[in-house]
């Protein structure tokens, strides 16, 4: 990592070392080059390795290093948005269909993890939604949080 406690902090000081990687310096033949060591990048590439596609993934610096490295470690469902307006935007269809795969996306990441034998220290409990202000606290109006329900006055 670069050492820099502005941009990784305690993730960099606390997470094992990433896998060994060594800069590209020959030709490599590939169907698929995958630019960046990402969560999404990682993941495109497990795909169409799955699929029997000769991937090659490059990264810059190191795997996970920028915003995948930076997550905090949550694994979320949903997006900064209430489903009502995605729905809105998108349409019932496209809303619904957007909405569902939000929903199945902790299920496959922790699926994922399990498959492929990954020591993450994965922990799966539950869902947490914070309020910034009183006013906040309308939309969630039956939350579920670790296995128990809180409903709002």
């Amino acid at each position: 990592m670069n050492h820099d406690p502005r941009t990784h902090g305690l993730w960099e000081a606390s997470a094992p070392a990433g896998p060994d990687t060594k800069a590209l310096n020959t030709s490599v033949h590939a169907d698929v080059v995958v630019v960046g060591a990402g969560y999404t990048g990682l993941s495109a590439s497990l795909y169409l390795a799955q699929r029997g596609a000769r991937v090659v993934v490059l990264e810059a610096q190191e795997v996970g290093f920028g915003g995948s490295g930076r997550n905090v470690g949550l694994v979320n469902a949903g997006m900064w948005v209430m489903p009502s307006a995605l729905t809105g935007e998108l349409g019932e269809a496209m809303g619904n269909r957007l909405l569902t795969q939000l929903g199945g996306a902790p299920t496959l990441v922790f699926e994922l993890i399990e498959r492929h034998g990954m020591d993450c220290e994965p922990v799966r409990s539950g869902t947490l939604h914070c309020a910034p202000d009183t006013a906040g606290r309308g939309h969630c109006k039956n939350v579920k949080i670790s296995g128990r329900r809180w409903a709002r006055p």
